[in-house]
Order: C-alpha cells, then structure tokens, then sequence
C-alpha cells in the first residue's frame, strides 16, 4: 500500500458516464487511481480471467476488493479513505436519485451515429431505447428534456458564489451525485456545442461542471492486463468483514454459493457467482475462488441461491 492506502483500479473506458461517476469522486476526494483500460463491448477477458462476469462498468477495485457498483463504490470509499471523505448531507440520497433518473433520459439524446448494430446487439438487454426504430427522431425530445435538467441545477441547486450545490466551496456527495449526468453529455457529447446548452445559458451549471477534470483531456495512469491482475490477486483486503446477517429476510448462511445480478437486467445473462462472506443492510459481498471479493449494493441486485 502506498503511503498506507490500498490501490485503487478503474476497470473502465473513458466514453462510460458512470465510470466518469466513479472519477468524479476520486479527483474530488483526491484519491489517486490507476486505469486498466476495457472495451466498449463484450467480451472484457481481463476481467472474467479474474473470474468477475458482471458485465457492467466501471468495476472499481480496492485492494483486493472488488465493486461492481458505484453506490457501494462510494459508500467504500468514504470509509476506507475516511481522511480524504467528502462532505455528506441529508439530501445526498436525493441528489442520487436526481442523477440516476437523469441518466434514463438523456440516452435519447446520444447521437443516433453512435448506435451502429453492433452497439444495438450489446445493450439492447441494458437499454433497450437503443433499439427503437425510432430512436434518431427521439432526440429533439431528449434535448428538451435536458434543457429542463439544466433549468433545475441552475436555478435551484447552485449560487453565484458556488461552484457547488448551496453555494459550497468544497465538493460534497451531492455534487458527484448530482453532477455526472450534465458534465457527460455538455462535455463528452459535447452538447455544449448546440444552440441553448452553452455558457451563457447556464454559467452556474458550467462553473459547477468545470470545478472537475475535462475527462477527454486527461493523461490516465495506465496498467496493462498483467500488472493489474497481478497487483489485485497479491493485495490485501481493503474491506473490513461485515459478516452475514441472520436475520436478512434471503436466509443464506456464511459460505453459501450465491449468485448475483442486476435486478433491471435479463435473468441469468451475466450473473456473478461466488461464495458469501458479507450481508448486511446494505451490502453484499462474495469470495471468489482465486480469493477476490466482489460487492455489491443490495438495493437493485438479485441474490439467489447458485
């Protein structure tokens, strides 16, 4: 561990908004990170030779934690990195929320010259609005859409003396919460550049985006397939143990074969199978057999018996 904190892995490609998510937290809280660059499509054998099937990016690995999600990414690193933890507030599950439904609606708005077939194959079980006949004609629609987005974060969120939600100086959960969605599309869909979406439109909105790194600009601390996987099998447990609940309504006892997968997804296409070592209110965790531990939040995930 470097100055005694676990390394910190991005499984990701740069075009991923939620693994822009997952960056957004880590320059915030100034969390260094190296990237183990994956494909747009599957398969991703870097991964699944570490045994992680989950099909979803960013996976985000800790030590020898791995997280499948960015909910219980964030919720790690506020706790492994409690000296570096961003400012929390009531609101921030709000602010969740807000981002997450964001998201829904302004895939109508990624160009229709980015959806070829082969992208249509890959997610049509993600984001089936990706095989709509009519899919181009949607967009007008998702930049209006947008635009009333971008009314609610200027006008409601953030002050003139920001740059972030309330008129704050320093970055807060709310802000990563929030902020993802619009920095995506104003900056790596370059929105920005359309009639209505730029600066003069919603400074606010764009002083609160730039507070964080352009990432189409940034130089990556890069690690191939082999000096990623080598580092995670030989690290430590960055997790403390969280046991496995007894009174959790699922039943599963400590070394039980669970398999797990998202909830919103087709059943039984990408499960992630392992043996259970965490379940608590909020989490649950697996072991694989080369020793990797895999989370997973509990809200929106199925956790069945393998």
């Amino acid at each position: 561990m470097a100055n005694g904190e676990p390394k910190v892995i991005m499984w990701d490609y740069n075009f991923a908004p939620n693994a822009q998510k997952s960056r957004n937290y880590l320059y915030g809280a100034k969390i260094p990170f190296q990237q183990c660059d994956q494909p747009f499509a599957l398969p991703r054998p870097i991964l699944t030779d570490l045994g992680i099937t989950y099909r979803r990016i960013p996976v985000i690995s800790i030590g020898k934690d791995f997280y499948c999600d960015n909910s219980s990414f964030l919720a790690a690193g506020q706790r492994i990195f409690e000296k570096k933890a961003l400012r929390k507030g009531k609101s921030d599950s709000a602010f969740e929320a807000f981002g997450y439904r964001n998201f829904w609606t302004v895939l109508s708005v990624v160009p229709a010259s980015l959806v070829t077939e082969a992208m249509k194959k890959d997610r049509t079980e993600l984001f089936p609005i990706f095989a709509r006949d009519d899919f181009a004609s949607l967009r007008p629609n998702g930049l209006s859409e947008f635009r009333a987005v971008l009314d609610v974060a200027e006008n409601e969120f953030l002050e003139d003396d920001g740059p972030f939600i309330g008129g704050e100086k320093q970055v807060g959960m709310a802000d990563v919460h929030a902020v993802w969605v619009i920095k995506w599309v104003l900056q790596t869909l370059e929105i920005s550049k359309e009639k209505g979406f730029g600066k003069e439109d919603f400074p606010r909105v764009y002083k609160w985006i730039e507070s964080f790194p352009l990432h189409a600009e940034q130089t990556l601390d890069q690690l191939s397939a082999e000096d990623a996987q080598k580092q995670v099998l030989g690290a430590e447990y960055a997790a403390k143990d969280i046991g496995v609940e007894d009174m959790d309504p699922l039943g599963f006892k400590s070394g039980d074969q669970v398999s797990v997968e998202p909830s919103d997804a087709k059943p039984h296409t990408h499960p992630q199978v392992g043996k259970l070592v965490g379940l608590s209110k909020q989490e649950t965790v697996i072991q694989l057999e080369n020793g990797l531990r895999v989370h997973f939040p509990k809200i929106g995930y199925v956790v069945s018996k393998a």
